[in-house]
């Protein structure tokens, strides 16, 4: 499917807010907690492009909440996600609503995104996914009492990739980032030119997290295990950050879990300049948290570590 058809489906469902519902999606207005399916009428490839919402436990649609989108990772799914984060969980604890996008699909599973420099299909065919996510924000702001200086995104790996993308194209959209084994921009093969995401448009505080071992986006400059893609290395990827939220190049550093995590932050004058890395020593291409980290040895010091309660203490700092 051409690019000029996907933005078209994309820009008709923006203006007509065409909507389709699952059967286990309610009405809005007579939403419980828990976690609903929505399914839109635009179609890539066949397949229709849908997300999950969850409602946090106490919900009162009276109250503005917290929004937090977080997206899932190269082949995987909005529904592995929210198992796999623990961001509902967290969500029941502390007030907020958890919008999980899916990104495009190839027959039927295989999903992913355009993330500008990544990944697969939806990049090759310029799937405009910055769009779709906005969209769905929208709508779901347009439906949902959502607090609006308080929209926040999260991201793992090819969705790290794209929360890179979208944070330095519609900065006015969050208040911050969260980024998970993901990085600004890469080399598809030797003979092809590195593509890197644009410069942010505005400063966006941005807090990221990257295994040390990563053998799929590798922390220093490296390939995807036997693939040719070469990615751009953490450092750059701050750096990136580090100048558009103007701050200082001089970190300051944290070791924690017994020396197996370094946190570093980043400052500057500007409100909205702060940039934190957790590099986590050990650790490979999977999510920091207690889905993963409760199953280590009892002696190793990242037992139990869950990125989102940092994530989470990150944004609680940061309105837009």
């Amino acid at each position: 499917m051409g690019t000029w058809v996907i933005k078209v489906l994309l820009s008709a469902a923006s203006l007509l807010a065409l909507w389709g519902c699952s059967e286990n999606f309610p009405g809005f207005d007579s939403l419980r907690p828990g976690t609903y399916e929505h399914k839109l009428k635009i179609r890539v490839y066949g397949f229709s492009r849908s997300y999950l919402l969850h409602i946090p436990k106490g919900y009162d649609p009276s109250t503005a909440l917290p929004l937090v989108v977080a997206l899932h990772g190269g082949f995987g799914t909005a529904r592995q996600m929210e198992e796999e984060s623990g961001l509902s969980e967290l969500a029941d604890r502390e007030g907020y609503i958890v919008l999980y996008p899916n990104g495009i699909t190839l027959f039927g599973w295989l999903q992913h995104w355009n993330a500008g420099h990544c990944c697969g299909q939806a990049m090759k065919d310029g799937i405009d996914d910055v769009g779709f996510v906005s969209m769905v924000i929208d709508q779901t702001c347009q439906r949902l009492k959502v607090d609006l200086s308080r929209i926040y995104m999260v991201g793992y790996s090819n969705g790290g990739m794209l929360a890179h993308f979208f944070a330095s194209q519609r900065p006015e959209t969050i208040a911050a980032v969260a980024t998970i084994a993901a990085t600004i921009g890469s080399q598809p093969s030797p003979s092809e030119a590195e593509v890197r995401i644009p410069p942010a448009k505005a400063p966006v505080p941005i807090i990221a997290f990257h295994g040390r071992e990563d053998d799929v986006v590798p922390y220093e400059r490296g390939r995807f295990r036997e693939w040719r893609h070469l990615y751009v290395p953490v450092k750059e990827s701050m750096a990136f950050w580090i100048t558009a939220n103007q701050c200082a190049f001089v970190p300051q550093r944290q070791e924690m879990m017994s020396g197996r995590v370094l946190k570093e932050t980043w400052t500057g004058n500007n409100k909205r300049g702060k940039v934190v890395l957790y590099t986590l020593e050990g650790w490979k291409h999977s999510l920091p948290t207690q889905h993963h980290t409760r199953k280590l040895p009892e002696t190793d010091p990242l037992i139990g570590f869950h990125a989102p309660e940092h994530i989470w203490e990150f944004f609680k700092g940061h309105r837009r």
